[in-house]
């Protein structure tokens, strides 16, 4: 079983990686939509974006905290998180993205986008590279997590979308012709 989630663990963040550099997607876009279409968490492909669509560049570009791992914190909740109030039912989630700020952290210097691209220009080959591997790597972490505290996730995986992959140029025609939304890819 644990080898089995490590293969679905590295699709996931091979699927991140792929939608960022091929700049479909910007990193929290890339990591909350990956999870939730990956382990079908229900909600349409184009409003998983939407949602996660002010957090890239350190929210809405003032390089405050990653987007890849704020993309990631909205999964956990999304699948980890209380559905009503009560004191005490948002253990699971806060107990999950503790894991995952821990498990960052030990990778990252920081949880800030400006300190984690600072040495690079911003659009460059160089910078796009380092935040695609960010990305990927914050949601295999993430889904390392939702594996552990939900094993039904793996088996309901839609693998057929987590093993595509675009080349750039397929990614800016798709961009181009506008059909993301309705392709879902």
């Amino acid at each position: 079983m644990e080898e089995s989630n490590h293969k679905m663990e590295t699709l996931i963040q091979s699927r991140v990686e792929n939608l960022f550099a091929s700049r479909q997607l910007e990193c929290a876009e890339a990591v909350f939509s990956v999870l939730n279409r990956g382990f079908r968490g229900g909600l349409p492909d184009d409003l998983a974006v939407r949602l996660a669509s002010g957090f890239p560049e350190g929210l809405a570009g003032n390089g405050c905290l990653c987007g890849a791992l704020a993309g990631a914190v909205m999964a956990l909740g999304l699948y980890l998180g209380r559905n009503g109030p009560g004191l005490g039912r948002g253990r699971p989630v806060k107990s999950a993205v503790e894991a995952l700020m821990q498990t960052f952290r030990s990778v990252y210097p920081s949880n800030c986008c400006r300190v984690l691209t600072k040495e690079f220009a911003f659009g460059s080959r160089a910078h796009q590279k380092h935040c695609a591997r960010i990305s990927g790597e914050t949601a295999r972490i993430a889904a390392h997590i939702l594996l552990e505290a939900r094993p039904e996730l793996r088996h309901r995986a839609d693998r057929a979308y987590l093993v595509r992959r675009d080349s750039n140029s397929a990614a800016g025609l798709k961009i181009m012709a506008g059909t993301w939304r309705r392709t879902g890819s």
